[in-house]
């Protein structure tokens, strides 16, 4: 009797442990299964974007803004970077929470939305904008802003990017990229004097990462105005990695 129990339970408790994994599987299956479609999803929401906004790369790209504004209020610039995938709106909520898992239609996706920083109270007009974005496993969102710190040559091929606002076009000249953490006092949104703004330039200038001393050459002052791309990056914990740009204002 006592070798027919001992039998009987390691049966039992191996089917234990194989409904557990089975659990585990499914589990798992239908998450990946998820976040896929949740990719597809929200890439099919900005590819629908860029058509109403005639943001349509290799063609001469003048926003609608007039028809964005009635997809969303919030839209406030479009940000592109030819030959990535970086064509995207850029939206400006009340806080840096609601944007951060929902697309510009406003429904719940884990690829969110390119947001402007809250606190910037007169976008791409005061010297500093902060704008936030993903970076997404199937290289979508911020995912490229990478290349400026770790490919060697990319920053030749994508020195400029565009940026439109309802009120004017601009070139973003890339000069600087850096690793901070998520608190850095990078992330500076007022600025009291020309000295403090210098200042700024100045550590953006001994602290670039872009390798070959990519965007040294662009002229950056305290009259100018820049923006602050921002991305995670796993270096430590709560890393950033923040790319700047100087925005030239085209046939202006």
């Amino acid at each position: 009797m006592e070798k027919k129990e001992s039998r009987k339970k390691p049966g039992i408790l191996y089917r234990i442990i194989m409904v557990i994994l089975l659990g585990i599987m499914i589990f798992c299956t239908y998450k990946i299964i998820t976040i896929i479609c949740e990719y597809r999803e929200g890439t099919a929401v900005y590819d629908g974007l860029a058509e109403i906004a005639n943001a349509v790369p290799g063609e001469d790209m003048h926003i609608d803004f007039d028809a964005l504004k009635k997809e969303n209020e919030d839209i406030i610039a479009w940000l592109y970077s030819e030959d990535t995938v970086i064509n995207y709106p850029v939206v400006q909520g009340d806080d840096n929470a609601f944007y951060l898992y929902r697309l510009v239609d406003k429904t719940w996706n884990v690829k969110g939305s390119l947001f402007a920083d809250y606190r910037c109270e007169n976008p791409f007009e005061d010297f500093n904008t902060v704008i936030y974005g993903h970076r997404m496993n199937d290289g979508s969102m911020f995912k490229c802003l990478l290349e400026y710190r770790d490919t060697e040559g990319y920053y030749d091929d994508h020195s400029v990017m565009e940026l439109a606002t309802p009120e004017a076009e601009y070139d973003v000249e890339i000069f600087g990229a850096a690793t901070i953490p998520s608190d850095s006092e990078m992330y500076k949104f007022n600025f009291s004097s020309d000295e403090e703004k210098t200042a700024y330039i100045d550590w953006v200038r001994g602290h670039n990462e872009i390798p070959s001393d990519g965007g040294s050459d662009v002229e950056v002052s305290p009259s100018d105005k820049i923006i602050m791309l921002s991305t995670c990056t796993y270096e430590f914990e709560e890393a950033r990695l923040v790319v700047w740009g100087k925005l030239s204002e085209k046939n202006g």
